[in-house]
């Protein structure tokens, strides 16, 4: 990295909230206070005071989670601003999270860039500082022998690379993340293992012993010579206008408008009438799971749902995305033209997702339509 980042400290922080509070409340304000260039670049470390789970912002929680368990198991969920899917996080793991200005030398401005840059140094940092055979597994992945030790979401948005590196240390109970998180069976279909028991793995698993709060910050260190050049780490703390921040994010974050924001009662309801159809359709892509809806109306489409877990940039293309669909014949060679023209735009990044994974999920929700319940 340039001399210039090298004599600018990044300010560093550590923290204990729960994986769930931190998505929707401090992670938003220190994201927003380095846009509005009221923060110095950040580097986060959050070690989680509880288990929890989040879900991505492109999902509907009715899809990817099982939320009468979660209920009833006291399981804490919340849906954040960032792409990527839904995660469980355990008490004692943590996160390592980057609030980075995407132009100051070095930090990648893609996700495309973002993902095999910065987490092939977390693995080669992972080997450094604990002699663990970890590696990189395009497209957002760093894993031991197929088994999930690090888990990421991504975001590229006013100007600033916010990448959150969940690093599992501790064991959850992985019947209860099973269960609360049922996977769909695209999900698995290139991996390794095949159920969330076999494909998670912890770091004092690997190690076979407890880690201690030094070895942690010697891997952030490590992590931040790798990507960036030894950039200073200065510690600091939150500015009293973050906290409030952090506060406005929280309540809006926790709002059932917000979680329940992507579903199909949400963005449908409103719209049915008697003889509307809806056809569904699932595809998995390298960068995640797509999953496709159009609701159709006397052989037009009145609306489109596009969900997922992959990192799109920046995060409203899903809606133009979504939109584009509205007025369309409800045909593949319409919706081909259209889903082909927005994915040559400039302004669109859907790292690890191809038209073919889009057509294939529109093709699915297409031919469902013949079997499609005819709402009354």
């Amino acid at each position: 990295m340039s001399s210039e980042a090298n004599r600018t400290p990044w300010r560093f922080i550590v923290g204990h909230d729960s994986y769930a509070d931190f998505s929707i409340s401090v992670s938003p304000a220190v994201e927003r206070a380095v846009a509005e260039g009221t923060a110095p670049p950040t580097v986060y470390l959050n070690i989680f005071s509880e288990d929890s789970v989040t879900i991505g912002v492109n999902e509907d929680p009715q899809q990817v989670l099982d939320l009468a368990f979660c209920r009833s198991n006291g399981v804490l969920t919340r849906r954040r601003v960032n792409g990527g899917g839904a995660i469980y996080a355990g008490k004692g793991s943590a996160f390592l999270a980057l609030y980075l200005p995407t132009s100051v030398p070095g930090v990648p401005p893609t996700a495309a860039a973002a993902f095999p840059t910065i987490l092939g140094h977390v693995a080669d940092s992972l080997r450094d500082v604990f002699d663990l055979s970890a590696s990189y597994r395009p497209l957002n992945d760093v894993e031991i022998d197929g088994r999930k030790l690090v888990a990421t979401s991504l975001k590229i948005e006013g100007g600033v690379l916010t990448f959150r590196i969940l690093l599992n240390i501790k064991a959850i109970n992985t019947d209860i993340a099973a269960r609360a998180m049922p996977l769909a069976p695209e999900k698995t279909r290139d991996k390794k293992h095949k159920d969330l028991g076999s494909r998670y793995t912890f770091l004092e698993k690997e190690l076979g012993r407890a880690i201690t709060h030094e070895e942690l910050i010697a891997w952030v260190d490590a992590c931040m010579w790798r990507a960036f050049g030894g950039a200073p780490l200065q510690g600091g703390a939150l500015m009293p206008q973050e906290r409030e921040f952090a506060q406005e994010f929280a309540c809006e974050l926790t709002s059932d408008a917000w979680f329940y924001e992507k579903s199909e009662d949400v963005r449908y309801g409103p719209l049915m009438r008697a003889g509307d159809r809806i056809g569904r359709g699932r595809e998995k892509a390298p960068a995640g799971l797509i999953w496709l809806s159009l609701l159709v109306r006397d052989g037009l489409v009145m609306r489109a749902i596009v969900n997922g877990d992959w990192h799109p940039r920046p995060l409203r293309s899903v809606d133009w995305l979504e939109q584009g669909f509205t007025g369309l014949p409800a045909t593949h060679e319409a919706c081909e033209r259209h889903i082909s023209a927005f994915l040559a735009r400039g302004d669109v990044e859907f790292a690890g997702v191809e038209a073919s994974h889009l057509l294939k999920a529109l093709d699915l929700a297409l031919a469902s339509l013949d079997q499609a319940e005819v709402m009354v």
